[in-house]
């Protein structure tokens, strides 16, 4: 009965099997692309939190009537915009890193999408923040596929000429 019925949610997550001395070395380009799109979620919430809709928000006569379109646009900037879900996306980006493991090359070209549509469409904005994430998981994407993790200083390190 020593061995496990089911195998781990999480095959790189550590476990008894992997041994108590093997230490996973995160991915420090993961974790900063996560960080960088945690702040920018920050400041967009800090620079457009004070107004005063928030009382009418929660009061909640919009449900019945037409709210003014300064209303709207705010709701869609705060409360109802990109804020949460790119939170979330921050701390599952960084919580990869922290396994050691780069993002999907996917999360970054949908990122860079989204940033030049949105900038195309309203000018240059906030939006524009989203290249440091975006070309840190890229990078750190392409790291992971050609198998550099950082510690070798170029090829002459990885040769055994440095």
């Amino acid at each position: 009965m020593s061995q496990h019925r089911f195998a781990p949610a999480h095959p790189a997550e550590p476990d008894a099997a992997r041994g108590a001395t093997e230490r996973i070395r995160p991915d420090r380009l993961t974790i900063a692309a996560g960080i960088a799109l945690l702040v920018i979620m920050a400041l967009h919430t800090a620079v457009f939190v004070p107004h005063e809709w928030w009382g009418a928000w929660l009061a909640g006569p919009f449900r019945a009537e037409q709210p003014p379109v300064d209303a709207t646009v705010l709701f869609w900037a705060l409360p109802g915009g990109f804020v949460v879900p790119g939170a979330l996306l921050a701390l599952l980006i960084v919580r990869e890193g922290r396994r050691g493991r780069a993002m999907p090359a996917y999360v970054a070209v949908v990122l860079a999408i989204w940033a030049v549509g949105c900038v195309w469409i309203v000018g240059p904005s906030g939006f524009l923040t989203l290249v440091v994430p975006v070309v840190l998981l890229v990078v750190a994407n392409v790291r992971a596929r050609t198998g550099h993790r950082g510690g070798a200083r170029g090829p002459s390190r990885r040769a055994g000429l440095g």
